[in-house]
């Protein structure tokens, strides 16, 4: 739907903003679910239709961060409701699809990109696999870190883990997965 460019900076910005939720041990996916709900609300008591632009622009950013619409599909079921519209054409599936990885060696390996061995890193790849992996198993509540420092640049990655939800983000290429768990 929003396909200008200050479309895509406004949608930087929020996923920028719910990124930083992490530090405080806040739940995206129920921040995201109250604004949207909030938004609506304002929508239905002003009618003014850019609340639900900007509740579309949340979806958006939502999905761009790698969760899944499923899990909040009543309430963006109910935006694009009274918007007219559905998921799939607002949403296309092969745009939108949340990559969500299995807690095997390969696929969170698949994740990360060309991991340099030096000194200048702490940890070997293999740990890092291993210590991710760990960590999701036991649900160790925290934000973790891990730092790529190959010759050109930077390559930095955290892992969320709190009450709420578990996801990977690699900071560089902007991207998030989460995880296949086996309860």
């Amino acid at each position: 739907m929003f396909k200008t460019e200050q479309s895509r900076i406004q949608l930087e910005a929020i996923k920028l903003a719910a990124g930083s939720l992490k530090y405080k041990g806040l739940s995206i996916k129920k921040t995201f679910v109250m604004s949207i709900g909030h938004l609506k609300e304002y929508y239905l008591t002003s009618n003014q239709s850019d609340y639900l632009e900007v509740a579309v622009l949340l979806i958006q950013a939502y999905l761009e961060m790698g969760f899944p619409y499923e899990s909040c599909q009543q309430e963006f079921d109910d935006i694009l409701k009274i918007l007219g519209t559905e998921k799939g054409l607002m949403f296309p599936r092969k745009i939108y699809s949340c990559r969500k990885i299995k807690l095997t060696r390969p696929e969170v390996r698949s994740m990360i990109g060309k991991w340099s061995a030096s000194k200048k890193n702490k940890m070997i790849i293999v740990k890092v696999v291993d210590d991710i992996i760990d960590k999701v198993n036991k649900r160790e509540i925290g934000v973790y870190s891990y730092c790529n420092n190959n010759n050109s640049e930077k390559e930095l990655y955290e892992l969320v883990i709190n009450k709420e939800e578990i996801y990977f983000h690699d900071i560089n290429k902007c991207k998030f997965y989460t995880f296949l768990i086996e309860k």
